[in-house]
């Protein structure tokens, strides 16, 4: 069972233990100071956010502390409110050594911490999104056999021909962080490094106190536009790499040469001192080499890190529609990629939810992968809409017309958010809660015949 755990539980209630009398909390404020720049706590639903995207669910009392602490309150400050109290002293101490543990990625269902409950996990954990993403255009200068947005395909374009000017996503990029109190942005497309004027949002959402994230298929980047993305603010940059090797790369984005600007861009980036990792879409045309990644992206790359996620059946995807891989054959594949991730000593991040009668990710180590429209995830098309998702072409509601909570609250929202789509069969099993019966996108194109029960 996938469980979330709720910090905070006992702050300021549990009687001091004799042997915990002396507790030294010196090391706070130099811990809260490191971890400053990574995480973000909103108090109004009460959640921990390790940016970008890994939400802890907190008390009141502990979100109230850890919000004081960050905005620059020392320990002995907050201490000295409580008279020294030792029973209060303890309560906090065992709080922040659970914050730390969490942080640290030390932090399960084993913990033993008064300050920890255990609970299972649950459908609208947050009231707010915790990640957003903005498309600033949908024009491409590849063309992506699986493209979500049908950038460059005739046949099934998908996202809207309109872009907003450069005040307008600033106007959504203000919305997003002091309304939807979302504290990190990813800049998307399309291709977003076509926008002239990017360095200048990058600048816009840090000078918000925003993460910034770049998604890009990197052919455009040179030394000197990654050295002015650094420059002005840019945190990471997560780079689409559809192949090991240049025929199946340039196959798949359709522009020969296209695989060697990719890498290049990749070195710029890091050399520019921005964090980079590369993202696969699996499909049939790349399948054979996905487990050869984690080796490629270590040895070739020198990196740390890679993601990867299935291919959505929208805009071009739904026109190549023979390139999906099955949710009962995902399986196997993540398994292997997984292995040999493990074996390199390489991080493997998996973005795809998949139901979890034909895949358990949690047990892989891999968490929970839900639906996350409108919920987890506030995406903003290139004309101001609100999108369930960068590849749901279904506006909720447009920023530049409406304020976030108007949308956000609508029946429209809500019913993205109660996993409404998703087969009767998943809406009536244990694990819905976890997996949400996976892409309603997916199930659309292919059917839910993989859901017969003769068939888990």
């Amino acid at each position: 069972m996938t469980v979330i755990h709720k910090i905070g539980k006992s702050l300021f209630s549990r009687p001091l233990r004799k042997k915990e009398a002396g507790i030294d909390l010196a090391w706070v404020d130099e811990f809260i100071a490191n971890v400053r720049p990574y995480i973000f706590v909103r108090e109004e639903d009460q959640i921990l956010i390790k940016r970008p995207n890994q939400a802890q669910k907190l008390n009141a009392s502990g979100a109230r502390l850890l919000k004081t602490l960050l905005d620059g309150v020392s320990i002995q400050a907050v201490l000295a409110e409580f008279d020294s109290d030792p029973q209060k002293t303890t309560d906090v101490a065992n709080f922040l050594y659970a914050v730390r543990q969490q942080l640290e990625g030390k932090l399960d269902q084993f913990t033993q911490n008064p300050a920890v409950e255990v609970r299972p996990f649950e459908m609208k954990f947050s009231q707010y999104p915790v990640l957003s993403e903005v498309a600033v255009t949908y024009r491409c200068n590849l063309k992506c056999v699986f493209c979500y947005a049908g950038s460059g395909c005739a046949a099934n374009p998908t996202g809207s021909a309109e872009e907003m000017t450069v005040e307008q996503v600033k106007q959504v990029l203000w919305k997003i962080f002091h309304q939807a109190k979302t504290p990190s942005v990813s800049f998307t497309g399309g291709e977003p490094t076509l926008i002239s004027e990017l360095p200048e949002l990058i600048r816009y959402a840090k000078e918000l106190g925003m993460r910034v994230n770049l998604i890009t298929n990197g052919t455009l980047i040179t030394q000197a536009l990654a050295r002015e993305y650094a420059e002005h603010g840019l945190d990471s940059a997560q780079v689409s790499l559809e192949g090991v090797t240049a025929d199946t790369h340039d196959r798949i984005v359709r522009l020969p040469g296209a695989y060697h600007k990719t890498l290049n861009a990749i070195k710029h980036l890091k050399t520019a001192g921005i964090l980079t990792h590369t993202n696969t879409t699996i499909t049939r045309a790349n399948l054979h080499e996905c487990a050869e990644f984690p080796s490629f992206v270590k040895t070739t790359l020198g990196n740390q890190k890679l993601s990867m996620n299935l291919m959505i059946p929208t805009g071009s995807g739904a026109v190549y529609d023979e390139l999906i891989v099955s949710y009962q054959e995902i399986g196997e594949y993540v398994e292997q990629i997984l292995a040999v991730s493990k074996r390199e000593g390489v991080e493997f991040m998996w973005y795809s939810p998949v139901p979890m009668c034909m895949f358990n990710s949690i047990v892989h180590g891999l968490g929970n992968k839900g639906c996350s429209a409108c919920d987890g995830l506030l995406s903003i098309g290139a004309n101001g809409d609100v999108l369930p998702c960068a590849s749901y072409n279904d506006p909720v509601g447009n920023l530049l017309k409406q304020d976030f909570t108007t949308i956000w609250q609508s029946a429209k929202s809500e019913m993205y958010r109660d996993k409404t789509l998703a087969h009767p069969i998943c809406q009536t099993c244990e694990h819905f809660a976890i997996c949400n019966g996976a892409c309603p996108l997916y199930w659309r194109q292919v059917g839910f015949g993989e859901l017969d029960k003769s068939n888990l």
